[in-house]
């Protein structure tokens, strides 16, 4: 056989093959011979020199199991719906038998006598096994009925449970609240967090020397000072007892401070030791804008003057109407173009009416009597109205009379050996309405718990019948 280096090109193909058969020729036709290769020569063992290979493991070892499956820990909350029992309430999530019904037992013995609330809700720390996946085990139950005390279940080591009563210690804490107000005085104080039952006593302590409709404006900065009660772990017990309050008018500070004579009932006096409570208020509730004053005008629906006998004060629907003075009442109900309407009798020549109101206030009906400053009612709209108002009459001798005009005279003041407490009290409290931490600051963080509970993804379960 010819090497192919010395074959010419010509004699590849031969002389008769047609050109036009060229492409059927293949590579079969044309053997080619290639030339052979020797092989390397072997690595001589120097010349790994300097490399060291990897140590083998030990064979004798087998290799480690895998690791079982751990138990499953979670927190779970659960609340008291009407009907339910503890008993029955572990049931649903099936917890064994034996272990819900020493759990209901030990429970019940701490409780004695004592029910728990249909809204309660049920703190477990609960865990499954492998070998009962469906029967979670409960590690402890937990209830706060009330937030000074706790009743707490506790599974030991051997599955029986203990109970355990804990009690918090309650302290007193200052707080203020501060902000300016946006809209209603009472309602601009309970968005910052103070309670809405200590914003209608201030409103009632200033109403005696604050003139609501001229003096109070948007914008204005109050502060109020407020004690809570505490438990040791931050809970609030009592969202805040009104202790002083400090209200900055365009032209002057109004600061009312709480006070207790020797031998007296407790009470709001200025700084000068000035009871506050007049006779009477100089308005029935916390309003801004008078929209119709007493005299001669024409009614905006029937058409034509007339004599008005009171002065309306604009005010948000459901704002609070509270008593002008000490009385009784002798009307409650639907009157006519009044709308809802009351009329409190004080005295034998002088008595008060409010009209239009949206309802009556807790308790209010004839024959009852009423304290000064006690709510009576609530702003509406009822009867000829053309939008929430207050119509607020002032009575002499039977005649209505101009409510702004009257002049009532200042009760009490603070003298002989309260003086000097009480002005000790103006320095500590007129300090800590400045100095006091803010409410919000002191607000306690709640606890966020995951669940892994069936019925729900969050952490509380409302459960029905």
């Amino acid at each position: 056989m010819l090497r192919s280096e010395d074959r010419s090109a010509s004699s590849l193909w031969p002389s008769t093959l047609p050109p036009f058969t060229l492409a059927r020729a293949t590579l079969s036709d044309f053997p080619i011979a290639l030339p052979s290769i020797d092989p390397p020569p072997p690595l001589a063992a120097t010349e790994f020199s300097g490399f060291q290979g990897k140590p083998s493991a030990p064979t004798s070892e087998p290799e480690p199991e895998p690791d079982a499956p751990g138990s499953d820990r979670y927190e779970l909350t659960l609340r008291l719906e009407r009907g339910d029992t503890i008993e029955k309430m572990l049931a649903d999530i099936d917890v064994p038998e034996a272990d819900r019904k020493q759990i209901a037992t030990k429970l019940h013995a701490l409780l004695k006598k004592r029910r728990l609330a249909v809204g309660e809700t049920i703190e477990l720390d609960l865990q499954t096994i492998p070998e009962q996946p469906d029967a979670p085990r409960v590690l402890s139950l937990s209830v706060r009925p009330q937030p000074e005390r706790a009743y707490i279940i506790t599974r030991r080591d051997d599955g029986s449970y203990t109970g355990e009563e804990k009690v918090y210690k309650v302290s007193p804490r200052i707080v203020r609240v501060e902000g300016v107000r946006a809209g209603s005085l009472q309602q601009s104080g309970v968005k910052l967090g103070a309670p809405s039952a200590a914003m209608i006593e201030f409103i009632r302590a200033l109403s005696y020397d604050v003139d609501f409709q001229r003096e109070l404006k948007e914008g204005q900065k109050f502060t109020v000072l407020l004690e809570q009660l505490v438990t040791s772990d931050g809970m609030v017990t009592h969202p805040g007892r009104l202790l002083a309050g400090e209200l900055r008018l365009l032209k002057r500070t109004v600061t009312v401070i709480r006070f207790r004579p020797q031998g007296g009932a407790e009470g709001f006096f200025n700084p000068n030791g000035e009871s506050v409570v007049r006779s009477f208020l100089r308005t029935p509730m916390d309003a801004s804008r008078i929209t119709s004053r007493f005299g001669m005008r024409e009614h905006p629906i029937l058409g034509f003057s007339a004599l008005h006998a009171g002065v309306d004060f604009a005010a948000p629907p459901g704002t609070p109407i509270l008593a002008a003075g000490a009385g009784k009442v002798v009307m409650a109900g639907p009157n006519g173009g009044y709308g809802l309407y009351v009329k409190l009798q004080h005295t034998r020549d002088i008595g008060t009416a409010y009209a239009h109101m949206s309802r009556l206030g807790p308790g209010i009906k004839p024959g009852v009597a009423v304290r000064q400053g006690q709510v009576i009612g609530f702003v509406g709209s009822t009867g000829m109205s053309t939008g929430p108002h207050l119509h607020y009459e002032f009575h002499r001798g039977g005649r209505a009379v101009n409510p702004l005009a009257q002049k009532f005279a200042m009760r009490a003041t603070v003298t002989g050996k309260d003086a000097a407490r009480f002005n000790t009290r103006v320095k500590q409290y007129t300090a800590q309405l400045k100095n006091a931490p803010v409410v919000a600051e002191n607000k306690p963080a709640k606890s966020a718990k995951p669940s892994t509970s069936r019925e729900s993804t969050g952490t509380e379960v409302a459960r029905s019948n």
